[in-house]
């Protein structure tokens, strides 16, 4: 009988997605996970089957845990009033000292250096916030918030391509401070 284990699945992996925050998949190695982690290099290919194992865990956990809330304002009020919330909830972060980037972007940017599975991953995660914002532009328009001739698809994708500016603009000490302003600017060109 083997010994009982000493460690929660969702400790391991949020510490995990600590290292791959920070490090980075491609500059995170299996020494470092085993170091921060606490589990032993047999435990954790035991448990994950291999780095690749881990990391999709640890976005998942990050999905749900971490990024969660910002993109559950989107589900729980899909309309201006929530671009609006999940916006400013970007842009403050975003220009917080200690912001230190989204785990799925800053990893959509390295896709070719994660497994596929982990990319698909990613690119759903993006996908999904495309999503949710479009349906949110679309109740605005039926709201009258935002013009009829404006294409809810495409301001959504504007959207999220701002959410990425932000985010890699969050992750330069010297960009923080026009960050703030980005949020006016997108407002207008979603009204205007």
């Amino acid at each position: 009988m083997g010994r009982p284990r000493t460690y929660t699945r969702d400790a391991v992996v949020e510490k995990a997605m600590g290292v791959f925050w920070h490090n980075g998949y491609r500059s995170t190695s299996v020494s470092d996970l085993v170091r921060e982690t606490g589990l032993n290099t047999a435990s954790m290919y035991k448990e994950f089957g291999d780095k690749d194992g881990l990391f999709l865990e640890a976005l998942e956990y990050y999905r749900g845990h971490v990024i969660g809330p910002r993109y559950q304002i989107l589900v729980d009020n899909p309309n201006m009033a929530g671009v609006q919330t999940f916006l400013r909830n970007v842009m403050t972060g975003a220009a917080k000292t200690e912001y230190k980037g989204c785990l799925m972007m800053n990893h959509l940017a390295q896709k070719h250096v994660i497994s596929s599975d982990a990319a698909i991953q990613v690119g759903a995660f993006c996908a999904e916030i495309e999503l949710l914002v479009k349906n949110a532009l679309c109740n605005a328009q039926l709201d009258g918030e935002i013009g009829s001739n404006k294409d809810p698809a495409q301001l959504a994708s504007f959207v999220v391509f701002c959410v990425h500016g932000a985010v890699l603009y969050g992750r330069h000490d010297n960009k923080k401070p026009v960050i703030s302003k980005f949020y006016d600017w997108i407002m207008h060109a979603l009204r205007d």
